[in-house]
């Protein structure tokens, strides 16, 4: 059995609750309790046959807050609560660090890093060069995996198994909601995963929301709209080549999430990193472009 640690929470971000349910299932109670109606509503949603990830669960868990850790603990069966993240290294194989400000990824990820465990770091990464470069061995060595559940959406199943007979691409355009530095990765995830692209340049672009238009080698646009924390929830891309039309929205987070945290157990268990870490790489200095503009 790899025994897993999840670490950390973040406002806004309900993962660990999510992540941790994939895994080990959820209590009833504790997830309404959670107030995390819509990850308790596709939770809710599926059959009992859908939760658990074959060898692996979540046995511990540590969150800034012992309040939250008891409740997620409670909501995903986790039985193991730490009062400090290092508390579990020796008790764990792997650990999912759950937060998605990403300035705090190094400080908390590096010590199981270099103690040999296996980490899933949600996304982004980090948007700092330095920090980046600590982290591109990891990746390298199939130690560490990043990445946003969109990479892994079963709406871009059908354009990825047509995607020879699409046409040739002119334009792709991503809209999500929140910020550019946080949430345009998703976006940039699932086009990758798609088709990968080599950036040229980049602009933003004069509007009311954060907008960003990427001038590709290959000949084609990308367009990524973030449309603020006040926004509907959208998470939309399209694909318009010279024939044809494809939209994709990515709303089943139970499936995305299920295949991510089973590409990160199959890691594990193969050595084999499920993402090109140049893929990955080009995504943060994407973003990271974005933001200094």
């Amino acid at each position: 059995m790899i025994k897993v640690g999840m670490i950390g929470l973040s406002e806004g971000n309900g993962h660990p609750y999510s992540f941790s349910a994939i895994f080990n299932g959820y209590d009833e109670d504790g997830m309404i309790e959670s107030g995390w109606t819509n990850i308790h509503a596709y939770l809710k949603a599926r059959d009992i046959s859908d939760f658990g990830i074959c060898g692996a669960k979540i046995t511990h868990i540590w969150t800034q807050n012992i309040n939250d850790s008891q409740k997620i603990a409670k909501a995903s069966k986790i039985a193991n609560i730490v009062e400090n993240y290092i508390d579990m290294i020796e008790d764990v194989d792997a650990v999912i660090i759950g937060r998605d400000d990403w300035r705090s990824h190094k400080e908390i990820s590096s010590p199981f890093l270099e103690a040999g465990k296996y980490v899933f770091i949600d996304k982004p990464l980090s948007l700092d060069k330095d920090e980046l470069d600590y982290f591109k061995p990891y990746l390298e060595q199939a130690q560490l995996m990043t990445c946003s559940g969109i990479r892994y959406s079963p709406e871009l199943d059908t354009i990825k198994r047509d995607l020879n007979n699409f046409g040739k691409i002119k334009l792709i355009k991503g809209t999500v909601v929140k910020s550019w530095e946080k949430y345009s990765i998703h976006m940039l995830e699932g086009i990758f995963s798609v088709i990968p692209f080599e950036p040229i340049k980049i602009k933003k672009n004069t509007c009311m929301h954060e907008s960003f238009t990427i001038e590709t080698k290959e000949g084609f646009l990308v367009e990524i709209n973030c449309l603020g924390d006040q926004a509907p929830l959208a998470l939309r891309i399209e694909f318009y080549s010279e024939t044809d039309y494809y939209k994709a929205d990515c709303l089943d987070a139970f499936s995305a999430f299920k295949r991510t945290m089973e590409n990160f157990i199959l890691m594990i268990k193969s050595s084999q990193q499920p993402i090109a870490p140049t893929h990955t790489l080009n995504l943060l200095n994407i973003i990271s472009e974005g933001s200094l503009l």
